[in-house]
């Protein structure tokens, strides 16, 4: 498939951005498995492969829209904005580290799915952080934010893992379809 104009290419990327927006919500509100303090769910996943299939302009949008829908359409509507924006960067996290390597092959792929697996941790770490000490009043002061934050660690950790161990196998694959659409 080769891509003939700006216009063509643009286009793909459009509609590749919606596609991958479409399963990102897909795969994070229909499977869900419950833990102590949240949720695991595949839309992490979608997020990782969001930003190998889409780069960081693209990646960055459907990764961050299809997990705020999730949000949304899933009754957690105050914690769209903080998933907006850690969803958003852990794409463009991955999408820079895999567009700067040379290689990409499966350590790329493993390097920057775990630094964008940090940024996701270190995210809700501070959006827990926030929730848990001025909008949801669970905690007084910055010492019970920080106890509330720490009590939601291991699930993010284990959400984020999760994720990464889906979405590993697949991102060769997903890398491959992208070069034959976009080049």
């Amino acid at each position: 498939m080769e891509v003939t104009n700006k216009q063509d290419l643009k286009i793909r990327k459009l509609t590749l951005t919606g596609l991958m927006i479409a399963f990102t919500f897909i795969a994070g509100s229909i499977i869900k498995i419950p833990t102590l303090n949240g949720m695991i769910q595949l839309g992490d996943c979608m997020v990782l492969l969001s930003a190998v299939l889409l780069g960081k302009k693209y990646g960055f949008f459907a990764a961050a829209t299809g997990m705020a829908l999730v949000d949304i359409l899933g009754g957690y509507v105050l914690w769209a904005p903080f998933t907006f924006i850690i969803k958003g960067l852990v794409a463009l996290t991955v999408s820079i580290i895999i567009s700067k390597s040379k290689e990409k092959g499966f350590k790329t792929f493993l390097f920057a799915f775990i630094l964008g697996g940090i940024v996701n941790v270190v995210g809700y770490f501070i959006g827990n952080a926030i929730m848990g000490g001025i909008i949801v009043g669970a905690s007084k002061g910055l010492l019970g934010s920080m106890i509330y934050a720490f009590s939601h660690l291991f699930g993010d950790i284990i959400q984020t893992v999760a994720g990464i161990v889906i979405a590993l196998p697949l991102s060769k694959m997903v890398y491959k379809f992208k070069t034959k659409v976009f080049n």
